[in-house]
């Protein structure tokens, strides 16, 4: 007997599905009038379920608490339907205002410090909200060039197309670098950009107070006057849109070369020298209208054969043979900075866990970590780098028994090799990592 499927279940939309047709019907109308600009828009945002959407993406990425120490747990606790029941009344009673960021810092492999704004929970969904209803509107605008924080678009992707032109001949690149983007861009030649498809004025009102919004770190508090904090919700659209002005630069002058962006990573690739030195040229002229600041240091044209690094990974000159013959090729392995970068994250984990724990405890740990970076570099030559990782993963496991048994390190090796982590607690190897187990 066929069970009768239920009409409601079919014909009444849920909250997630009514998210999503009214981004399809913002995209598309904007999409048929580029000159269009959105004037009803506040009310959009303080529906309930682009607000139940933008709570559900929002504590899928996690991430701690702001200044008012409200977490993503307590609000589950507190019950997740009454919080946004209340945040929807504060919203369209025009009483929300944002709260301070709290400024962290995060270590970067050169030993620098990248600085991290992290709003209030509350802060992110509505910042999410507010994006799911402006960013149709953008993403009708922008160009095939740009792949980061974009919708059903990817680092991969963008890597893929940089072969495809290194595949077709294109030689020489414009390495572009960014110096502070995010901590540059100018508030009113912002607020410009988005003005051209956003008039509602509380919806504008909501992205300046974000962007004026004070940074508190050491118990101070203050307010910027350039730049978008990064770890906001909203940031990597600002930024796109921002950065849209040099894609559109690019887009009028043709197709004779090619341009990949990512956020705020930048390469241009060309046929010819000639033109590469030109592309650069117009590059600067745009940045300095946009009010950016060129890395100047870092920033060069070169031959792809000489190397370049792009999204963790470093382009470089290899040698393809068959048949007897030899040419030359272009090859791309994970970055110097990425190996060292995941082996100290591995080090870590397995110092940070107690002597007591299980092996099997520390070996899960440093699969997660292996798996998510062969996740991403398994589109490169990443074979070589691999092995050298499981190999380090090894030596670190064993120095983790080896503090718990008080041993000697002679009797490392011969007490724990390889295949004691392999066979019989699991860790990945190389195969697995490759082609999956």
């Amino acid at each position: 007997m066929i069970a009768k499927a239920n009409p409601c279940a079919i014909h009444t939309p849920t909250r997630w599905t009514r998210a999503r047709v009214l981004q399809r019907r913002l995209y598309s109308s904007a999409k048929a009038d580029p000159m269009r600009r959105y004037g009803n828009l506040y009310d959009k945002v303080c529906r309930a379920d682009v607000l139940w959407e933008a709570w559900r993406r929002v504590s899928r990425n996690g991430g701690s608490a702001g200044v008012d120490g409200v977490s993503i747990e307590w609000i589950r606790e507190y019950g997740v339907a009454k919080y946004l029941k209340e945040l929807g009344t504060l919203l369209r009673a025009k009483r929300y205002r944002p709260d301070r960021i709290k400024r962290v810092y995060i270590p970067k492999p050169d030993g620098r410090q990248r600085p991290l704004g992290i709003p209030t929970v509350t802060d992110r969904v509505v910042q999410m909200a507010v994006k799911i209803v402006i960013e149709p509107l953008f993403e009708a605008d922008f160009a095939d060039c740009s792949y980061g924080f974009r919708p059903r678009r990817s680092a991969h992707q963008a890597i893929g197309k940089i072969d495809e032109c290194l595949r077709r001949g294109f030689r020489y690149v414009v390495d572009v670098d960014l110096k502070s983007y995010f901590d540059t861009i100018p508030h009113d030649r912002l607020m410009e950009r988005v003005e051209r498809r956003v008039q509602d004025r509380q919806v504008l009102r909501l992205i300046r107070w974000w962007l004026k919004a004070g940074i508190m770190e050491d118990g101070e508090v203050h307010y910027p006057e350039l730049g978008s904090p990064q770890g906001g919700v909203l940031s990597p659209l600002l930024s796109n849109i921002y950065l849209h002005e040099v894609d559109r630069q690019w887009c009028r002058r043709g197709a004779k070369t090619h341009m990949v962006r990512y956020a705020d990573d930048l390469v241009i690739l060309c046929g010819t020298e000639k033109d590469a030195q030109e592309e650069y040229r117009r590059l600067q002229t745009t940045l300095n209208e946009l009010k950016l600041i060129l890395n100047e240091t870092k920033t060069r044209v070169v031959r792809a054969s000489t190397g370049f690094d792009f999204l963790g990974f470093s382009f470089r000159r290899g040698v393809y043979r068959r048949s007897g013959r030899t040419r030359e090729i272009i090859i791309k392995v994970p970055r110097a900075k990425a190996r060292q970068g995941v082996r100290d994250r591995i080090k870590a984990t397995i110092r940070a866990l107690p002597l007591g724990e299980p092996i099997r405890t520390a070996v899960r740990a440093v699969n997660v970590r292996l798996g998510g970076w062969a996740n991403y570099f398994r589109i490169s030559n990443v074979r070589p780098a691999l092995t050298q990782l499981v190999d380090y993963a090894c030596v670190e496991l064993r120095l983790f028994l080896r503090r718990r048994y008080q041993r000697k390190s002679r009797q490392d090796v011969r007490r724990f090799p390889p295949d004691y982590f392999h066979q019989r607690h699991g860790l990945y190897t190389v195969p697995q990592l490759l082609y999956g187990s």
